[in-house]
């Protein structure tokens, strides 16, 4: 919601950050393809043997252990699209996944919610997916609603269809949300495909994306969620391969060793992916994380964090295939100086490297536990800066400025400068109020509240008083006599 731009800042161009020098890119390639052949990954999912093994894969049936050849991978990442569309339901939304171009958003599957008013938890409900869509379709900052709670009160059998349509009515960015029944999934396409205006309309521009968690660390594929997988791809809809291995726990506590683990877990996703349907559209999804060492937690907050998914962008790039990683976690409980510095590192770092599709980086506390209605206003201004830091420095004649500076001479100011009034807008980034940047005087004569009371305000006005474009009448009505009771 920065005053300085006009509508959504998005898409930039990353890449200029490499944790990794193009030597050690290669010899992580290598060692993935290495833990492939000679490792294997085990899969108990029958249909997803069968499709490996009339693939030339060499499947122990013993173990169920799975050895993916070389050629077979490689084969699988020149299959998969380099450049996938995740549409809004309004264009100005569109992301183009591609190279190292760049999109920040929510992210999530959160259990519980810091209510606005109380300050409490809360279990999550399918209302705070309402809400939620509301207060991310006004922040310019956040680029995509991916579905950041897990409604408790739906039953799991209606969840998927239920949790898009709150989302789809509630935003016209692009939906994306995990997905936890076939059934589901088929009633979520069929649903989609009434709102896009047909099967074709939505394969060429899909308002939605699903996750599937398919991989559980190290290298076992969940027999469920694999399921899941081939069904998505092959109803045509783009789908994440996520999967977040932590180093010194579910992979090796070496940054690179858990690099190359991750890799080899995301290729053969790949490989499955375009198995199951050749073509289809794919995000590699690898969150990479670290363990405490004296707990065994997840951390979320940790400067490795963000190192790691920068250095998995880097592996996306090489292999020319979209990513969806993670960015603008932290382990902090509430909205505090903890949550605001562990943000923005990680934030900063995908951003400069190149991430595609940067989730978590909104609204999320906890370790993913928990989302905040007034964090996600916060993390939108911390989001603008990060845009802006991409965006980097100009430099050519206009912005050098030479004769503006022969024309005010020594002594002079530039307040006044023509020069000034047409590029200030366009060169500077303008947070919101939530941002104070009055003196002390101003400050306390104004309230003297904290960035934390500022973000609570503007949501509660937000959510108080904008509404987003809502669904064609005629398609949400027969939404909702297609599927039930429906929020």
């Amino acid at each position: 919601m920065g005053k300085g731009h006009r509508g959504p800042v998005k898409g930039l161009m990353g890449g200029r950050y490499k944790p990794l020098a193009e030597d050690q890119v290669r010899r992580i390639h290598e060692a993935a393809l290495s833990i492939l052949e000679r490792t294997g990954i085990q899969v108990e999912e029958p249909e997803a043997v069968g499709l490996f093994q009339d693939a030339g894969a060499i499947v122990d049936p013993g173990s169920l252990r799975v050895r993916l050849p070389r050629s077979l991978v490689e084969d699988a990442i020149d299959w998969a699209p380099s450049r996938v569309l995740l549409a809004g339901r309004d264009p100005r939304w569109d992301l183009e996944l591609v190279g190292a171009r760049v999109y920040i958003g929510t992210g999530g599957a959160a259990l519980t919610v810091l209510d606005l008013e109380s300050g409490q938890k809360r279990p999550a409900a399918l209302d705070d997916v309402v809400q939620l869509a509301r207060l991310v379709d006004a922040l310019d900052n956040v680029h995509f609603y991916l579905v950041p709670v897990y409604p408790t009160d739906v039953d799991k059998d209606v969840v998927d269809v239920n949790t898009y349509y709150a989302g789809l009515a509630n935003t016209t960015k692009h939906v994306q949300a995990g997905v936890y029944t076939v059934q589901g999934i088929r009633d979520t396409v069929e649903m989609c495909e009434r709102i896009a205006g047909g099967a074709g309309p939505l394969r060429e521009r899909p308002i939605v994306s699903f996750i599937t968690s398919w991989l559980v660390s190290p290298l076992k594929f969940a027999t469920d969620v694999t399921t899941l997988l081939i069904e998505t791809c092959r109803q045509c809809i783009p789908v994440v391969l996520s999967a977040a291995p932590m180093a010194g726990s579910t992979a090796p506590v070496t940054l690179a060793g858990m690099l190359a683990q991750l890799t080899a877990e995301q290729l053969s996703g790949v490989v499955l992916t375009q198995l199951a349907h050749r073509g289809a559209p794919l995000l590699i999804g690898p969150i990479p994380a670290t363990a405490d060492m004296q707990t065994g937690r997840y951390l979320a907050g940790a400067a490795e964090f963000g190192l790691a998914n920068a250095a998995m962008a880097q592996m996306a790039q090489f292999y020319h295939l979209p990513i969806y990683n993670s960015a603008g976690m932290t382990d902090a409980k509430i909205p505090d100086v903890q949550a605001g510095f562990e943000k923005a590192m990680s934030a900063v770092l995908a951003a400069l490297a190149g991430s595609n599709f940067i989730h978590h980086a909104a609204g999320m506390l906890e370790n993913m536990n928990t989302v905040a209605a007034g964090q996600f206003v916060i993390d939108n201004e911390i989001l603008g800066m990060a845009m802006r830091v991409l965006q980097g420095i100009e430099v050519n004649d206009e912005a050098l400025a030479l004769d503006v500076i022969d024309e005010v001479g020594p002594g002079g100011h530039f307040l006044m400068s023509e020069h000034t009034i047409r590029h200030m807008r366009s060169e500077l980034y303008y947070p919101s109020a939530v941002v104070d940047r009055q003196g002390w005087d101003m400050w306390q004569a104004a309230g003297g509240q904290d960035a934390v009371e500022r973000a609570g305000k503007i949501a509660r006005d937000i959510l108080a008083n904008h509404r987003s474009q809502p669904l064609d009448p005629t398609v949400d009505a027969w939404i909702k006599e297609r599927f039930g009771p429906i929020v």
